[in-house]
């Protein structure tokens, strides 16, 4: 099939003697897609929305999942055939509309039959970070992944309906965002899981997660600040990973910078159970003074597996997969147990170590009370961890 002319083909940013409908590689693994979720200060609304291409399987998927103060967690998944509508960001009911890169979109669901709708706009609180800047990761020799990705952390407005309910979307509440692309490989969660692939060494299958003790993914903005860090907290008080930005408002022209490391200080979870409830943390600068910073979960969990991830479609066979011309599903779970799932046939829904789920919560820098906020909090604890008791 030759090759096709798209809208992107207009501007003069190519970077191979390629029309943009193809990428630089033949692995049915690549993807590209964003990533954006939503949440409130008082908890009600916790939404996660994403659109997603693979180019060299076709395909093109996305979901819209919420979990809300009812405890139910409210799924929709969709698929389509990619080509020839690659120049549209939309699939099934969910649309997106980049308004000016990097700085403001409008993305929505459309009436479907599954109940959920939204129509908000999305604006840049602070400069996109390039997070992982083309990182190429190896398992036993071979490439296992390839990926790059920017974050941001954003101001929102619109509405949200869902089960018979209606929030406005206001100022205080809070949108973060990742644009990721690459070569998903193992992981599960970016791309077609290849089954075929020889464990590494016989010791583990490499999707599964090693036992890191709590992990924190987070972005939260505050009133003069956008900050995101990713740590894993060992059993035994080590440190094994930290990262972190801090961005200033756009208009501001303020470089950004990063804390030198980080410490967990507290973290209280819930009856033992690998939910997190609060913690302090003592972020160290580079001029030897400390921001501590006292978080408190406010929203639902919500769980992954219902946008699709480690084969959460009906089908089984997880994300990128070709599942016809136009293809929704979905249906509601109850998620009213810190850890457990429960599907509507009342048939509990294994999830990955029971607890691999996004929250939101509140911000609050004990060193400047004054300094407060509302960001998402993945919280994830994989093996033991002080404070937490294998549940029945």
């Amino acid at each position: 099939m030759a090759r096709k002319l798209t809208k992107l083909d207009e501007w003069p940013l190519h970077q191979t003697i390629d029309t943009f409908d193809s990428v630089a590689t033949a692995s049915q693994n690549w993807s590209d897609g964003f990533w954006t979720c939503v949440g409130d200060p008082e908890g009600k609304v916790n939404l996660i929305t994403a659109i997603r291409f693979y180019q060299n399987t076709n395909v093109a998927d996305g979901y819209a999942c919420l979990s809300l103060d009812d405890g139910r967690q409210y799924n929709l998944r969709c698929s389509r055939r990619l080509r020839p509508r690659i120049d549209e960001l939309d699939v099934g009911p969910l649309w997106m509309d980049i308004i000016e890169g990097l700085r403001s979109f409008r993305f929505g669901c459309r009436e479907n039959p599954h109940g959920i709708e939204f129509d908000m706009l999305w604006e840049a609180a602070a400069p996109a970070w390039d997070e992982t800047p083309g990182k190429t990761g190896y398992i036993d020799g071979r490439i296992a992944f390839q990926r790059s990705n920017y974050v941001q952390l954003g101001h929102v407005s619109g509405s949200i309906r869902v089960a018979g309910r209606e929030f406005q979307v206001g100022p205080e509440w809070v949108g973060a965002r990742d644009h990721s692309w690459g070569l998903g490989g193992d992981s599960g969660t970016g791309g077609k899981i290849g089954h075929f692939v020889a464990p590494p060494g016989g010791v583990r299958h490499p999707s599964s997660k090693p036992a890191f003790g709590m992990r924190h993914w987070s972005l939260f903005r505050l009133p003069k600040r956008s900050i995101y860090y990713w740590l894993h907290h060992g059993n035994d008080g080590e440190m094994s990973l930290f990262e972190s930005h801090i961005g200033y408002p756009l208009e501001s022209d303020r470089p950004g910078r990063a804390y030198k490391r980080a410490v967990v200080e507290s973290a209280e979870f819930d009856g033992g159970r690998r939910r997190l409830e609060r913690a302090v943390v003592a972020f160290e600068r580079y001029d030897g003074r400390s921001d501590r910073f006292a978080m408190e979960v406010v929203s639902r969990p919500l769980y992954m597996q219902g946008g699709g991830y480690w084969k959460g479609f009906d089908d089984g066979l997880g994300r990128g997969i070709y599942r016809g011309e136009d293809h929704i599903e979905g249906e509601v779970w109850d998620i009213s147990h810190p850890t457990k799932v429960v599907g509507p046939d009342g048939e509990p829904i294994p999830q990955s170590h029971g607890s691999w789920a996004e929250t939101f919560a509140r911000f609050e820098n004990l060193d400047d009370p004054e300094e407060k906020g509302l960001g998402l909090l993945e919280c994830v604890v994989a093996g033991p961890y002080p404070g937490i008791e294998e549940p029945d």
